[in-house]
């Protein structure tokens, strides 16, 4: 539990930092006289722990907050920074609206018991300030675009912008060391919605898990979901065995599995 890493500045004034649980990424970008904090840990617990690593940069507090999506390992600890605007896409407010309670108990699953009375505790807070396609945020010196580029991980997934550093924030559009998750995704879209944010000319790509990566990663992952997207249409044409897609598939038979089944329920 806690950090897997320290602060990495991966352009200039924007810095990253890797949590357990779940390997998790957030990402703070600073102007000359506002910040913002784009993903927030699991829990309140976790997010105070955040709170705290925030003092060691060199930046004034956090102004804004951004969900990259509606999933919990990304949002739930934003009751640790409360009275900030938190911005999201239309689609991130609803599924929080809708299903965040449901949702957190289905978490509770997936912590370590111990973790579970503050999982409990962290209240459910939807965006405040919704994105349909495009927002451009000013912090002061510098501008970042909040982006909706298509479904892919989820129906709303949000992409964070900072063209004068050359970084974006792709939330779990891009996973690494671990295949992508599929449980509310769109397979069939996915692959264009990483197309989209290959065509932003990112030097710097962070993801939503593991370690920072470039565009030749984008490239990459967008190739791979792309093929699986067309076994996927063989197969529910009828045109391919489902066999055939587990062992032409470039991730494990379980990730592959539910891939399918989120194919013939979003084709």
């Amino acid at each position: 539990m806690g950090a897997v890493t320290g602060w990495q500045e991966v352009g200039d004034r924007v810095w990253v930092r890797r949590y357990d649980p779940f390997d998790v990424n957030v990402t703070v970008v600073a102007g000359d006289e506002k910040v913002l904090l784009v993903d927030v840990r699991t829990t309140l617990r976790e997010a105070r722990e955040l709170r705290e690593h925030l003092l060691e940069l060199p930046v004034p507090a956090v102004t804004h907050l951004a969900y990259t999506h509606a999933h919990l390992d990304h949002c739930l600890g934003a009751g640790a920074f409360p009275d900030l605007p938190i911005w999201g896409t239309v689609g991130c407010r609803e599924a929080l609206a809708r299903h965040g309670i449901d949702q957190r108990e289905r978490w509770l699953e997936r912590l370590d018991e111990d973790e579970r009375p503050h999982l409990r505790a962290s209240p459910i807070i939807p965006p405040d300030r919704t994105v349909r396609d495009r927002h451009r945020l000013g912090l002061g010196g510098r501008e970042v675009d909040l982006l909706f580029l298509g479904r892919g991980h989820t129906d709303h997934d949000l992409v964070v912008h900072v063209p004068d550093a050359a970084v974006v924030v792709a939330g779990d559009l891009l996973e690494v060391g671990a295949p992508p998750q599929f449980g509310d995704a769109y397979p069939f879209q996915w692959p264009a919605t990483l197309s989209a944010v290959a065509g932003l000319d990112a030097e710097v790509v962070v993801p939503g898990h593991g370690a920072v990566a470039d565009a030749g990663e984008v490239t990459r992952q967008r190739s791979e979901l792309a093929h699986l997207a067309s076994l996927c249409r063989e197969a529910l044409g009828g045109v391919r065995g489902r066999e055939t897609v587990f062992t032409g598939s470039p991730y494990p038979r379980e990730t592959t599995e539910l891939a399918l089944q989120r194919a013939a329920a979003t084709h």
